[in-house]
């Protein structure tokens, strides 16, 4: 597990300077080791978090004139490099980098469906001088890329592109995006000029090809549903025994290794898998104070029910300040869901025990795990009614429901049930899992923002619709929610907040062994009983005790509304008072405003969007106008 960085300049003359800069503004990923490889205007760097074979896995590696920098982790590392062994190739170490290496070698561009494992790589060819980039099939490793003049320049993080770019400049759409989406869209990111490469593609770069964009092609692609029907109980057994696989993959390691816990089936079933395995196992989860929140009960029963040696990191007001300052200083993109923050405390955490950390991230993508699936299909029966009661009686039913702090409340779900009411299905859904709509967003940005937004903010998922063969509605849903809520908020924070306690996450249940028998199939089975996750939860219900099975679904979701009104007020008032909001001209104050007294009155539930404004003022601070007020008062 490392960070990668390096760039195509033909014509640099500073390419030692420029890579030294990469590699600093990379460390955290990679505390271990570190390398640097250089070739008439080519570099290529590694920050090396060391996993497998510590000793002698030193990056960028070269072989008969291939380099390459390699972030990742490929489990089936060990059966392939026997294949290659036997098609002759020799190896001089035991780590999964040469493996990725010499099946390049040997294969070319086709090793890549091969490779089971989170990846994103570079490989240098000395003698006909091209260069592949390739990512991992849903994008766990992340790889961003900057074109500039006649070559282009990649990293692990868009902090180290920056100086490829110039002073940073705001991609508005991007922006604009973000506030609806909670994220930043697919395949962009919030600077002009810097974009991620797309997850299940790989792409060649020549020297000769001057400023020519890379051609990113595609070797793997999802299909939800459409595979053939099988009895109940051989999909059972059969996907059983791809996930029992796929942990007994992922527990592949020379270092120690641990457990992200929580109430929930995802990490029960790691759990569950991974002991039967014999693994000696610690975990590790977040206790709030707020009870519809936490889930730290739930997660000891199911430590205690498995044998593990389980810590719980208490949330406390000091403990959040510091957190939050340490999730504004490690994002290079502004985040709306604050889970982000609980997730790199508890990183921080576990890091002082294990350097790896199995999760249960990708479980509600696989195994039709979000309720607004179940939510589509009462959709379907209420578009039946008339647009005035759908938009305007309901809307009077919902305003006399009580607010709530707590986890998923009535009122919660029953409002944004009701947004975009005249939206196509695929459209509501973001709206149904996202924060501003359209109208919103005119109300609370300035009209010279507003003016630099380049597309519609559903541009993005209509470009992705159209690559769809989805049949079904949920299919279509599942398949969107794998591309943009996976992508661009799971595994997003998964990675970079794990990686700024440099410790690396694993996700065995986006392994390809899981994924290639479960996506495809129907819908129905998934959600066996008509219930989200059915499925999972029918295989899991020998092994787990009945009151576990039982517990409605929560998300790792901290109380942020709380938060905000609590531990966090000062920090709020600061980030989003009036001089502050009117020095950085993004936002009309009085918008602001209310959304502040409404909230802090609780006249409603502003939670979700004060953090998504809360987010985005922190990261253009920071990014931006190069000012980091809020860290400073908070560590102060």
């Amino acid at each position: 597990m490392c960070s990668i960085f390096g760039f195509c300049a033909p014509s640099a003359a500073d390419t030692r300077d420029r890579a030294d800069l990469m590699c600093r503004r990379l460390s955290h990923r990679g505390p271990d080791d570190s390398g640097i490889f250089i070739d008439d205007g080519i570099a290529l760097g590694n920050n090396r978090l060391s996993i497998i074979d510590s000793a002698a896995g030193h990056q960028p590696m070269e072989i008969d004139g291939h380099v390459i920098v390699y972030n990742g982790e490929l489990y089936n590392h060990g059966e392939l490099r026997h294949q290659l062994m036997a098609l002759g190739r020799s190896f001089r170490t035991h780590c999964d980098t040469e493996t990725v290496l010499q099946a390049f070698m040997h294969w070319g561009t086709d090793c890549l469906p091969r490779l089971n494992g989170m990846f994103a790589f570079a490989i240098w060819d000395r003698a006909s001088r091209q260069l592949v980039l390739a990512r991992d099939r849903v994008g766990i490793k992340p790889l961003y890329l900057a074109q500039s003049g006649a070559g282009f320049a990649f990293a692990s993080e868009a902090k180290a592109l920056l100086p490829a770019v110039g002073r940073p400049e705001v991609d508005w759409t991007s922006i604009h995006g973000y506030l609806t989406f909670g994220y930043i869209p697919p395949l962009a990111s919030p600077f002009a000029g810097i974009t991620k490469a797309p997850p299940g593609h790989f792409a060649v770069w020549r020297a000769n090809d001057g400023a020519r964009p890379l051609h990113w092609q595609r070797y793997w692609r999802p299909s939800f549903g459409q595979g053939p029907r099988e009895r109940v109980a051989d999909v059972m057994a059969e996907t059983e025994r791809r996930i029992e696989t796929a942990v007994e993959r992922e527990l592949m390691s020379d270092v120690p290794l641990g457990l992200f816990l929580s109430g929930g089936l995802d990490s029960a079933a790691i759990a569950c898998y991974a002991t039967r395995r014999g693994a000696d196992l610690q975990s590790f989860s977040v206790g709030f104070r707020e009870r519809s929140h936490d889930e730290s009960d739930a997660a000891r029963r199911i430590a205690s029910h498995f044998g593990l040696r389980h810590r719980v990191l208490e949330m406390t007001p000091d403990l959040l300040r510091e957190g939050v300052s340490g999730w504004i200083g490690a994002m290079d993109e502004p985040f709306a869901d604050s889970t982000a923050v609980p997730l790199l405390l508890l990183s921080r955490f576990a890091r002082q025990h294990i350097k790896v950390a199995l999760t249960g991230w990708g479980g509600d993508e696989v195994f039709a795990g979000y309720p607004t699936l179940r939510a589509h299909q009462v959709a379907g029966w209420f578009r039946r009614l008339p647009l005035t009661i759908r938009r305007d009686l309901a809307s009077r039913l919902v305003a006399m429901l009580p607010q709530s702090d707590a986890y998923l409340s009535l009122r919660f779900k029953a409002s944004r049930f009701l947004r975009g009411p005249t939206l196509r299905p695929e459209e509501q859904h973001f709206l149904w899992m996202g924060y501003f709509d359209d109208c919103a967003k005119a109300r609370l940005l300035r009209p010279d923002i507003l003016e630099k937004v380049a597309a519609d903010t559903f541009e993005p998922v209509h470009a992705a619709e159209d690559g769809l063969s989805e049949r079904t509605l949920p299919d279509r849903i599942m398949a969107l929610d794998m591309d943009f809520f996976l992508a661009g908020n799971g595994l997003f924070q998964c990675d970079r907040m794990t990686m700024a306690a440099s410790l690396e996450a694993r996700v065995p249940l986006l392994n390809q062994d899981v994924l290639d028998y479960v996506l495809p199939l129907p819908i129905d089975m998934k959600m066996l009983g008509g219930h989200p996750k059915g499925l999972l939860r029918r295989i899991l219900a020998p092994h787990l005790p009945a009151d576990i099975l039982r517990r409605p679904k929560k998300g790792f979701a901290p109380p942020s509304g709380a938060f905000l009104r609590g531990p966090l007020k000062d920090v709020l008032d600061e980030v989003l008072s009036r001089e502050r909001v009117e020095e950085r001209g993004l936002f009309h104050y009085g918008e602001v405003a209310r959304l502040k007294h409404e909230h802090l009155s609780r006249k409603a539930d502003h939670g979700r969007e004060l953090w998504a404004l809360f987010s985005l003022a922190a990261w253009y601070d920071r990014h931006v106008l190069n000012e980091t007020p809020v860290e400073t008062k908070m560590s102060a």
